[in-house]
């Protein structure tokens, strides 16, 4: 049997003894040198060494394609609240109770600064006292006149004073009537010395305490509705036309930096502030549940189609350096296998997981996008289960 018809588990022993003996002999000159050309000679060998013979990899491929291509906007925005409200009270008064404070919740209708009722408590009893008294006076108008109508209808009275005590009844009625607007009138500013909620929300600031005088127009609270939140975005004025309400929009949020969350577009504002030229693109996270607060930042990706075609590639398929280079791997067909060439490109936009090539790849070429960390020039490729 040859030597080099061994197998490679043999091959490796026969090498190890020659290396051993080359080491022996290391001070013997020629046969030290021997012993190393015939250890290199056995495995230089094809399939002496299995291990070290370059393998076909196995990787995953696309095919380079043209399609249109879409400008991504990226701006900053600010989370703002639907609501925002600076509550006053409706009366002058002297505060008596302050039942909230900055940061709570609450709920439409909660109380939540109360004013010293006593003057107009006084006020609705005197009310209600003129409308009873007034009711009396009218029930005994009514009791008088049907005693002078009998009277009338036996002649034993004069018919014009049956209508005077119509007259009276009619009167009385008036009187009624307005003691009814009075005492409402009562009952109402009595209701304005409690201040409540108008809404669902969050006390942003508290401003009063318990023994002050406030007047109207005094604020006591801000209230900032969490329900509805969304996002305004400043957005320069040339794309005002490319806007549209099926634009496809994402939103991040600084507090939230790993997730990028979908969204719609809620309203275009076209008030443009004329010193930077710009108008309000309303956002509005499509996903109730997050977390975020009024006056948060916010970043928004907005995708604009832009009316062009051009080279695309996924950007799984980049390889990047350090320099500043780009770079894919390119297939090439090689028989019945593929060889990869390694190619440097120019990239323009990139958008929903693609690139724009601006130069370095042809439609219809192949490139690697999965298994390119560690390609070699020439290396010998296939695809992947």
């Amino acid at each position: 049997m040859s030597l080099f018809s061994i197998g490679s588990g043999s091959k490796r022993f026969v090498m190890l003894v020659l290396a051993r003996h080359a080491y022996s002999f290391a001070f013997g000159g020629r046969l030290a040198a021997v012993c190393l050309i015939l250890a290199a000679a056995i495995w230089s060998v094809p399939g002496a060494s299995p291990a070290l013979a370059e393998s076909v990899v196995p990787v995953v491929a696309e095919t380079v394609r043209r399609a249109p291509l879409v400008n991504n906007l990226q701006l900053s925005g600010t989370v703002t609240s639907p609501r925002v409200s600076q509550l006053s009270t409706a009366v002058p008064g002297l505060v008596t109770d302050v039942r909230f404070d900055s940061g709570a919740s609450v709920r439409k209708g909660d109380l939540l600064v109360e004013l010293d009722p006593a003057l107009d408590e006084m006020t609705v009893r005197q009310a209600k006292a003129e409308l009873a008294e007034a009711e009396a006076e009218l029930a005994d108008a009514y009791r008088r006149l049907r005693i002078a109508e009998n009277l009338a209808e036996r002649s034993y009275g004069p018919q014009n004073a049956v209508d005077a005590l119509k007259s009276e009844v009619d009167t009385k009625k008036a009187v009624i009537e307005r003691r009814k607007a009075q005492q409402a009138s009562a009952e109402e500013r009595l209701s304005r010395h409690y201040v409540k909620a108008p809404y669902d929300g969050i006390i942003a600031r508290r401003m009063v305490e318990a023994g002050q005088w406030v007047v109207p127009g005094t604020a006591v609270f801000e209230l900032v509705a969490m329900d509805g939140l969304r996002i305004d975005v400043p957005v320069p004025q040339q794309y005002y036309p490319q806007i549209k309400n099926g634009v496809k929009v994402s939103a991040r949020f600084d507090a939230l930096p790993d997730r990028e969350l979908p969204a719609k577009v809620g309203a275009l504002i076209p008030v443009s502030d004329p010193s930077v030229r710009t108008f309000i693109l309303r956002v509005l996270p499509t996903d109730t549940t997050i977390e975020i607060t009024p006056g948060m930042s916010a970043r928004v990706a907005i995708s604009l189609q832009s009316g062009r075609e051009g080279i695309i590639v996924s950007r799984d398929a980049l390889v990047r350096y350090p320099d500043g280079r780009i770079t894919v791997w390119v297939m090439e067909a090689n028989g019945e296998g593929a060889l990869v060439k390694e190619r440097r490109i120019e990239i323009g936009n990139s958008f929903d997981g693609v690139v724009h090539v601006l130069s370095g790849l042809k439609e219809g070429e192949r490139v690697v996008v999965r298994g390119n960390e560690s390609l070699r020039e020439g290396q010998a490729v296939r695809p992947a289960s």
